[in-house]
């Protein structure tokens, strides 16, 4: 099973070196066709929906891989010894296939291009890649349809010349979802730069309590004994107030952004347990997805739990707890903690560990973490002072460059930017980090991506490989290309 991607994903493209990797390459060559058994030769590509999935059919039967949980749901819908067959009715296979772009139980790996269940690769696969893997030696599973993934990695980098220098991720997030300004200000800033050719996709983590209109707040017991009905950050509004927050929410994911959990009532939860945790996080789970529901609204979410990927917490106070639940919750990353400037992220607890940076200020000399409050805490004491505004954006600007050129000209670790929806001091904090996002993100090997992307490549790294960008042991950028 290959994954087609729209004409606009499909331009959108990968450095891993100097050398070009298209997202979606698989979608758009001559595709060898391998299963077992083989398929007669006479086959169609036919559409499973609209988000770019398909599958090669001979008018009567589809063909495979088809995931575990596909089997289970075959089962299921009485396919009987057919699910284990690697030839299934059309109509059999479309009711298993589910409703999102890859096949129910498996998830697209932006790095490589295809959908993955676990640690492998959901083909078929391009000719090329075919032959390269032959040339590998690969053998017989050169026509399978399942490779593991860090093979078909590898592969790829083989392709490409691989010169063994990661990319440098930035990767630019807000914390938020209030204010209606803040969501038009962020999506068309990266439009904007769309338009000169300089690809940026934010992360958002949202607040559940924005998702619930003020009559209905009862709803919501928080953790530790906070009071029911109490959130730290107030409510929605009114439904008519959410309705559009609703719509701006599914405008930034389907033009590439990413939503995250910014958990429900914004409570520091250092000291929380296990089970707040767990509770706080079904709190999160329904007041986002059933949020049409509560509100009396008409209409849908253009993305799903298993869209839910990273986690950040409030005030980022985490607790034993939370690292035992993550997991169990599904999510992939977590970015409560804090590192250094050159830390390469690591798994702990099951889930990637991407940290905020410590930072000392360019200008002003102060101890700071990467996110504008930060900031607005060091400048004012996060009190205005517009008489200083000017000053304090260029001080967020230089540091931010700093931080990134280290670790551009160094071990090439990612840089980590939170922000939220509050334009404090005169919107010093978001004018330095549009400053900043322009003149990094177009430079080479630059890749201002969501966290999700950043988690897929980590995906495909090996501890020892980890270890060697970690050290920076590899060769490095030419300065004059």
């Amino acid at each position: 099973m290959v994954l087609k991607m729209s004409k606009g994903f499909y331009q959108r493209f990968f450095y891993i070196s100097s050398s070009l990797i298209l997202w979606g390459c698989a979608s758009s060559v001559n595709v060898e066709v391998s299963p077992t058994p083989k398929p007669p030769e006479l086959i169609q590509e036919k559409p499973v929906n609209s988000l770019g999935g398909y599958f090669y059919s001979n008018g009567e039967n589809a063909f495979g891989p088809f995931t575990q949980r596909m089997v289970q749901k075959c089962q299921g819908l009485n396919g009987g010894s057919v699910c284990n067959t690697q030839q299934w009715p059309e109509a059999l296979f479309l009711k298993a296939y589910g409703q999102g772009r890859c096949p129910d139980g498996s998830r697209l790996n932006q790095i490589l291009g295809y959908c993955v269940e676990g640690n492998q690769a959901l083909g078929p696969f391009s000719k090329e890649l075919v032959a390269t893997c032959k040339d590998a030696d690969g053998g017989d599973a050169c026509q399978s349809t399942r490779w593991g993934s860090s093979f078909l990695y590898k592969l790829i980098q083989t392709k490409n010349l691989f010169t063994g220098r990661p990319p440098q991720f930035v990767l630019l997030a807000f914390d938020g979802s209030y204010s209606l300004d803040a969501w038009k200000k962020s999506r068309n800033f990266t439009q904007s730069l769309a338009k000169k050719n300089i690809l940026a996709h934010f992360t958002y983590f949202i607040s559940g309590v924005y998702f619930v209109n003020n009559e209905k707040r009862n709803l919501y017991k928080p953790p530790g004994g906070k009071g029911q009905g109490r959130s730290a950050i107030g409510w929605g509004g009114t439904p008519q107030e959410i309705n559009p927050r609703l719509e701006q929410l599914n405008k930034a994911y389907q033009e590439g952004h990413e939503i995250g959990s910014h958990a429900v009532g914004h409570f520091d939860g250092s000291r929380w347990s296990e089970t707040d945790w767990t509770r706080e996080f079904e709190y999160f789970d329904r007041f986002i997805f059933d949020v049409y529901k509560i509100n009396n609204l008409k209409g849908s979410l253009a993305f799903d739990r298993s869209a839910i990927q990273g986690f950040r917490a409030p005030e980022l106070g985490q607790s034993p707890g939370l690292y035992k639940t993550l997991k169990k919750e599904g999510f992939r990353y977590d970015t409560s903690k804090v590192a250094a400037a050159n830390y390469w992220p690591k798994l702990e607890n099951g889930v990637w560990n991407f940290p905020l940076a410590s930072l000392t200020t360019a200008m002003t000399r102060k101890n700071v973490l990467s996110m504008d409050y930060n900031f607005y805490y060091a400048h004012s004491k996060a009190k205005p002072n517009s008489s200083h505004a000017q000053r304090y954006e260029e001080d967020m600007f230089q540091t931010y460059l700093k931080y990134f050129q280290s670790n551009y000209s160094g071990n090439r670790a990612p840089v980590h930017i939170g922000h939220h929806f509050s334009a404090w001091n005169q919107g010093a904090y978001w004018n330095a980090l549009f400053r900043f996002a322009e003149a990094v993100c177009g430079k080479p090997e630059v890749r201002c991506v969501t966290y999700s992307v950043l988690a897929d490549f980590m995906d495909l790294q090996t501890p020892e490989q980890i270890a060697i960008y970690q050290k920076g042991a590899f060769s490095k950028l030419d300065k004059q290309k």
